[in-house]
């Protein structure tokens, strides 16, 4: 085989491996926690079922992150939704770090406990 041929055989093979996504739970949790869609072809369970785990805690998120940026001038009912996301994201990430979806809290962090949500 001429070596053109070997690495143009190389790049077909690499280009094969490049194409087949990466299906695991994990990776369908971060895909979901950035707001982007779960891949067609991922349609195993443990997948999809971390995916929607990941967009919902990433959509409270967002809506947590948006509101915190105008705390100043939210309403009384925006005020309640944000409590209520404080209080509902820590048990997302609790849920996501008991099936292994995102690392434990370390103590002192300002994740343990739910710290960092707290105003």
């Amino acid at each position: 085989m001429t070596p053109c041929r070997l690495l143009i055989v190389c790049l077909a093979l690499l280009a094969g491996c490049a194409s087949v996504p990466d299906c695991s739970p994990g990776r369908g949790f971060e895909l979901g926690r950035q707001g982007q869609r779960a891949h067609e072809r991922c349609d195993q369970a443990g997948y999809q079922s971390a995916w929607q785990l990941g967009q919902t805690l990433g959509e409270l998120e967002r809506e947590r992150e948006a509101l915190q940026a105008r705390a100043t001038t939210l309403s009384a009912s925006e005020r309640m939704r944000l409590r209520v996301l404080q209080r509902d994201i820590p048990e997302l990430e609790t849920l996501a770090r008991i099936e292994g979806l995102m690392p434990p809290a370390e103590p002192g962090s300002s994740d343990y406990n739910g710290a960092s949500h707290k105003q």
